[in-house]
């Protein structure tokens, strides 16, 4: 985790991708999440500012399942501002991946190149 906490604080972008599983991050995702703890802890316990530079943050889900990604949008955006990602962009997803390809998902390609020019624009 050390190199992580490393790059956390230098990086200007953070994207966090993830399956959804019964319509939440994957379980491994949630463990590496969970070592965000020690940012909150700084922010409330230390009264530290653990990561001052700002940064750009972006969310990719994939799933086989019926398209629900508002919990799991919701924990990747809570993961993110721990990360000092408050300029978020919209989900990017692909649903029914079981019967269609994330590949051939149109809307989802459309969407990657959405969250590139945002990571690229310095606004």
């Amino acid at each position: 985790m050390q190199e992580i906490y490393k790059y956390i604080q230098e990086c200007d972008n953070i994207l966090l991708t993830s399956p959804l599983y019964f319509s939440e991050l994957t379980g491994k995702r949630l463990e590496i999440g969970s070592r965000l703890q020690t940012y909150f802890c700084a922010r409330l316990f230390r009264k530290e500012e653990p990561i001052t530079k700002s940064k750009k943050g972006a969310v990719i889900l994939v799933g086989g399942g019926d398209g629900y990604i508002d919990t799991a949008y919701s924990t990747a955006c809570t993961l993110l501002h721990h990360m000092n990602c408050y300029n978020i962009h919209d989900a990017v997803y692909s649903h029914n991946t079981n019967e269609r390809s994330a590949v051939d998902d149109k809307k989802v390609l459309l969407g990657l190149h959405s969250i590139l020019d945002f990571f690229t624009n310095n606004e």
